[in-house]
């Protein structure tokens, strides 16, 4: 397990969500950002965002072994994310055509 930290892209800076997580994702997928309540129920829209850049923070051979003997890892994965704007003008295309075919 490690962090998974997903930072706006075009915004320095501003982190958007930060998990645990022992899934990398890769540059091109498309994250999909849900805010939950205490019980786990959404609570607003999910927003889409699409992966530019990935980076793990890796030790290197020159770190020092931690403390408690464990072995060195990766403990952070930032990813870089930008709006999925190509997705909402998908979708809306996609609603266009459903109304189109509606009306006939």
């Amino acid at each position: 397990m490690f962090t998974l930290r997903i930072v706006r892209h075009d915004r320095h800076d501003q982190v958007l969500a930060e998990c645990e997580s022992s899934c990398v994702p890769h540059r091109g997928e498309v994250l999909q950002l849900d805010t939950v309540d205490a019980r786990g129920d959404q609570v607003r829209p999910s927003t889409m965002w699409r992966i530019v850049a990935v980076t793990l923070h890796v030790p290197s051979l020159h770190s020092s072994s931690p403390g408690d003997g464990s072995p060195l890892q990766v403990k952070l994965v930032e990813v870089a994310v930008l709006p999925d704007v190509a997705l909402s003008t998908e979708y809306a295309a996609k609603a266009q055509e459903i109304l189109s075919e509606s009306r006939m």
